[in-house]
């Protein structure tokens, strides 16, 4: 299998604090590996033996019951890793699927610890962000906790929004894809996003969700 180019391995943001000729050395850890869109990457409980680096395309992570309701997790995008939490030898907590055509930087929990022990910035650099992504998954979690739908979904689109021509905008989002992600049936997201479009706060277009005022915290 090839191995990524240094130029690849320097758009990581975790690996970016090594140097040229540290990142020359430690490409040889690593290998390309390709996946079709749509492809189960992890199921939740395999034993996982590759820690992964998004060159392109994305990937989701969720969970599924056994009466086949799903919670989308997160999108893992260009320059992101995963699965962090089988960082230490337990298995996969989440599902993956890519989204698109995938490319990673792929490399085996053995030769990561290598690395990490080589280069200490780098094991400094990925505990912050293991620490950055624990925060966040504290905020979802108290969000789903306390509360109601209606603040699950503003909360959501007001993280997803992203500046665009001067308006914050999400990606595109159908109302199936928001209740994975906020743990709601499409039929309580749809009477939300209704409310919020009738007030004013939101406008659906086909290219996202437009934000135009910041919807109360409570309606």
């Amino acid at each position: 299998m090839a191995h990524p180019s240094v130029s690849e391995l320097e758009r990581i943001p975790l690996l970016a604090v090594l140097s040229r000729d540290e990142l020359q050395s430690a490409a040889s850890f690593f290998t390309v590996r390709s996946y079709p869109k749509d492809a189960i990457l992890i199921t939740e409980g395999d034993r996982v033996d590759v820690f992964n680096f998004v060159l392109a395309g994305r990937v989701k992570a969720f969970w599924r019951d056994e009466d086949g309701r799903q919670l989308d997790l997160t999108v893992i995008k260009p320059g992101d890793h995963f699965p962090d939490a089988t960082l230490g030898g337990e298995p996969a907590h989440l599902s993956a699927i890519t989204l698109e055509d995938l490319r990673v930087a792929a490399i085996s929990m053995a030769d990561l610890e290598r690395l990490l022990l080589r280069h200490p910035q780098l094991a400094v650099m990925l505990m912050k962000r293991l620490a950055a992504r624990l925060r966040r998954l504290l905020t979802v979690t108290r969000s789903y906790s306390m509360e109601d739908v209606y603040g699950r979904v503003t909360q959501m689109l007001l993280t997803l929004a992203t500046e665009r021509d001067g308006q914050q905008v999400t990606e595109p989002l159908t109302h199936a894809e928001i209740g994975r992600r906020v743990g709601a049936t499409r039929e309580m997201v749809g009477r939300v996003m209704r409310d919020l479009s009738r007030g004013g706060y939101i406008r659906v277009e086909r290219t996202g969700i437009a934000i135009l005022r910041k919807p109360p915290r409570h309606w």
